[in-house]
């Protein structure tokens, strides 16, 4: 089903090559592909994933922090007006208007930025300051008070004079912060910091002093519920119900302030919105509507009205005296992430993982016609249709994008049963197919990391659909019915397109999609301690505890069809790497034998010493690019190389055109591998969290990268190869 088409908003030819000439002369609001880009890239699609949102004091603005940036538009036409670089976790502008702070990202490398709204240019005194987690200005816009980027003390920033102070904050060293396990959530106002935890707790600490206040705990609260998770609820899905699996338990994922610091407001993974307020101990009033995991809320500056958003897709607006629930509003496709009230409590924006920020009227409880598009939280997958012109990728929550290259146009088309997420996806050779695994549960993302935490189960028993990408029919199906999916799983085409390789745990399973009528597959074990059940498919080795178990050692990690399509190559967890017969499933090459897990803990998870995580093949050269966790490897008959072993992973990998240059990524960097010499080349720097895909264009211009800062970036290949 097509949902929306709208231009592309990009006005230079991408794959022309652009100068800088060029790009000065046209500095409009409809060259947003062009702004902001690093060195060698042509464009960027994409605006990076919804993170944080803010008016500016008189409401004429809006700006959207995101992965990659601060975007500014006009309220009025919802147009672009500028886009300040770097990743933003929080945002806040000054109350006089006259300063913009952009919080930064999680490493030392997202710095907070503080830019002048007249100029549009950076303070530039304030070079190197370390990311704020939550930002807020002082009444006379002089200070700006900030909490670290891993929550250990509370940074003031003056303005004008770029002098800086820090207050550490009590019982919060870095080595404790590190000990805690999973995100915290932050609230910041005048005189306090609310910091949330795993176990529902919400601490006060007080800004001035970083002493440690009151302690919140809801006393009438459930006892959490432990892993492995509740079955909440069934969700009908097709003919069937499958159980949904909920974490319920009480971590908190979102808190704010009201204006005047006097209520704060929580909410948790157990889907209650708690009103505190934080001058009393006493229970909090608890506000229970939502479906999903509570991430997201917001104050109205009057304090009247108090917005919630939740992991499924509803915005509840409530009324902070009686607690009664004002007006719900829908609209949006998938989770909601950040909240904001206009100046004058009139206006609420919403923005959701889907890419849009929406507007809604609190006095008519009315979606109002203004949105912003093009936030994509996260790319799944990325490939060229045919030629280099046109382009197909696919977001993680199954939203299927088609970029005309030359025509400057995208359109935006939802595939059919695409859940709350893609576990799975890949493109086949000609960008015209996608087969996806599609999977159900909570997500929520974390600010500053473009990581996601979630519950999940896998929709129709691990079901692969094959969606036509021009039109998102569904072309056939196929059901795999492994009994314990794997979390990511693995999808390859091979060359001509017709044959899909899904990875599972304990085996592969190679599906001709030629055939409709029935599944017709090969089953290839990657070991012999798996029994046969049923029609053929395999179940997990005997004896391995499953509740809880994040990853098992024949889990398939990696898997590609080489060049011809008669061998298959697959990489496992336990390090493992293996040739087989595409047709027969016989095992051929073995190229490492892999190892037993390193350890088990409480019987619930499994480390590895070095799991597989990228393949790259090359018959012409007989090489084989092997990425792990520790290092990259290349094994093959080709002998007149100087690369042999990289010392650092490699999450993926992809031989140059020409065969000469190796590129890998691991978290957002991009480095270049000399094969001849085995010199490392200039690194592409342009994304700000993990990259999962890499890719050439047909005609061997162009370097796709895509992944989950939620862009996807065009370089220029002999721009990026030389370093320029």
């Amino acid at each position: 089903m097509i949902v929306g088409t709208a231009g592309i908003l990009i006005v230079l030819l991408i794959l022309g090559g652009v100068s800088d000439a060029d790009v000065e002369a046209d500095v409009g609001a409809e060259n947003v592909s062009q702004w902001g880009l690093p060195k060698a890239v042509k464009a960027r699609l994409g605006k990076g994933g919804i993170n944080a949102l803010a008016f500016s004091p008189d409401g004429t603005q809006f700006v959207v922090g995101s992965n990659i940036g601060v975007w500014l538009y006009d309220m009025a036409t919802g147009k672009e007006i500028a886009m300040f670089p770097g990743m933003c976790q929080s945002v806040a502008f000054s109350p006089d208007g006259r300063y913009l702070a952009n919080g930064g990202g999680r490493s030392r490398e997202h710095s907070l930025k503080v830019w002048d709204t007249a100029t549009r240019q950076e303070v530039s005194r304030l070079d190197g300051l370390y990311a704020g987690r939550d930002l807020r200005f002082s009444s006379d816009s002089n200070t700006l008070i900030g909490l670290s980027r891993r929550g250990v003390s509370i940074n003031r920033l003056y303005v004008e004079t770029g002098k800086r102070g820090v207050t550490a904050i009590e019982d919060r060293s870095l080595e404790q912060v590190r000990n805690r396990r999973g995100p915290e959530s932050y609230a910041l106002t005048d005189d306090k910091i609310a910091v949330g935890g795993r176990d529902g707790t919400i601490t006060l600490w007080d800004t001035t002093t970083g002493e440690k206040g009151k302690i919140l705990t809801d006393g009438n609260a459930p006892m959490p519920v432990p892993v492995p998770f509740v079955r909440d609820q069934d969700l009908k899905f097709g003919d069937e119900h499958l159980p949904l699996p909920v974490d319920r338990s009480r971590h908190v994922l979102a808190l704010a302030f009201s204006a005047d610091g006097t209520r704060l407001a929580s909410g948790s993974k157990d889907t209650a919105v708690r009103l505190w307020d934080t001058a009393v101990t006493e229970a909090p009033i608890v506000l229970q509507e939502h479906i999903g995991w509570i991430n997201a809320l917001a104050f109205s500056p009057d304090g009247s009205m108090l917005a919630s958003g939740d992991t499924d897709t509803a915005v509840h607006v409530w009324d902070t005296t009686s607690g009664a629930l004002l007006t719900t509003f829908q609209g949006h496709l998938s989770g909601i992430v950040a909240l904001r009230f206009s100046p004058d409590s009139r206006t609420l924006a919403s923005g959701s993982v889907d890419g849009t920020v929406r507007f809604w009227s609190t006095e008519t409880q009315e979606a109002l016609p203004l949105h912003i598009t093009g936030h994509t939280e996260s790319v799944k997958a990325v490939s060229f249709l045919a030629d280099s012109s046109r382009l197909a990728s696919v977001a993680f929550n199954g939203i299927i994008t088609l970029w005309n290259l030359t025509t400057l146009e995208r359109t935006d088309i939802e595939i059919p049963e695409r859940g709350d997420m893609l576990s799975g996806a890949s493109f086949s050779p000609d960008g015209t197919k996608l087969a996806s695994v599609s999977a159900t549960g909570r997500i929520y993302f974390d600010p500053g990391t473009g990581e996601s935490h979630s519950t999940m189960t896998h929709m129709g028993k691990n079901k692969v659909v094959l969606t036509d990408v021009k039109t998102g029919d569904q072309l056939a199906t196929f059901i795999s019915r492994q009994r314990h999916a794997p979390r990511d799983t693995k999808l390859a085409f091979s060359p001509d397109g017709k044959r899909i390789a899904l990875g599972g745990s304990g085996n592969i399973l190679v599906w001709n999609t030629t055939i409709t009528d029935k599944d017709v597959f090969l089953d290839i074990p990657l070991t012999e301690n798996v029994p046969v059940h049923g029609n053929g498919n395999r179940e997990l080795p005997l004896g391995l505890p499953f509740h809880g178990l994040h990853h098992l050692a024949t889990e398939v990690s990696a898997v590609v069809f080489t060049p011809d399509g008669k061998k298959l190559i697959s990489g496992a967890m336990n390090g493992q790497v293996q040739m087989w017969d595409a047709e027969t499933g016989v095992p051929l090459a073995p190229f490492l034998e892999g190892d037993d897990p390193a350890s088990m803990i409480d019987g619930n998870s499994i480390s590895f010493r070095d799991a597989i995580t990228a393949l790259a093949y090359v018959a012409d050269k007989g090489l084989l690019a092997i990425g792990s966790y520790k290092g990259t490897r290349l094994l093959g008959r080709h002998r007149q190389i100087g690369l042999k072993e990289i010392p650092r992973g490699a999450r993926r990998l992809v031989f140059s055109p020409d065969r000469t240059v190796l590129v890998t990524s691991f978290g957002s960097r991009i480095e270049l591998w000399d094969l001849g010499t085995g010199d490392k080349l200039t690194p592409l720097d342009g994304h700000t969290a993990f990259i999962d895909t890499l890719l050439f264009s047909p005609d061997g211009k162009t370097l796709v990268s895509a992944g989950r800062d939620g862009t996807i970036l065009l370089w220029d290949w002999d721009a990026a190869r030389g370093g320029t």
